[in-house]
């Protein structure tokens, strides 16, 4: 009894010392050229709801400048990120559906102990926003 008491403090003190990663934050991705400019920015908020602004100019472009919004909930695990929209989150000005898209995070291991930076980002790798696949954003 004594032995199963002190493993269940020894166990639960390393607990006490795990790391934990917030991913709530803002993450932007700016992609500038000659011609265009497109920014795209995800705030994931603490109480698990998102907004995404993408800003797009292109000159000679139809219309030359664009914004795209959405908005919607989230939700962590496993290192993904999978979002989730309700009809209500679709509105005139937030118009992007972003049901059934999934992020990786992306974060240095606390393992690796090389001096390489890898910055905190969230990539997707799936979605009905075909253009925002394969997007990657950096944690501000």
């Amino acid at each position: 009894m004594k032995f199963l008491f002190s493993l269940i403090i020894f166990l639960s003190s390393f607990s006490a010392f795990t790391q934990t990663t917030t991913i709530a934050g803002t993450y932007i991705l700016k992609l500038e050229s000659s011609n265009a400019v497109i920014v795209d920015t995800l705030t994931l908020h603490a109480d698990e709801t998102f907004t995404f602004h993408e800003y797009d100019r292109h000159n000679g472009g139809i219309p030359p400048e664009r914004d795209k919004y959405g908005k919607g909930k989230w939700m962590f695990e496993n290192n993904i990120v999978y979002f989730y929209v309700n009809e209500s989150d679709i509105t005139k000005t937030h118009t992007l559906n972003f049901n059934n898209s999934e992020a990786r995070f992306i974060i240095k291991s606390p393992r690796d102990k090389s001096n390489r930076v890898i910055p905190t980002s969230i990539q997707f790798y799936k979605s009905d926003v075909f253009w925002i696949v394969k997007r990657k954003l950096i944690k501000e």
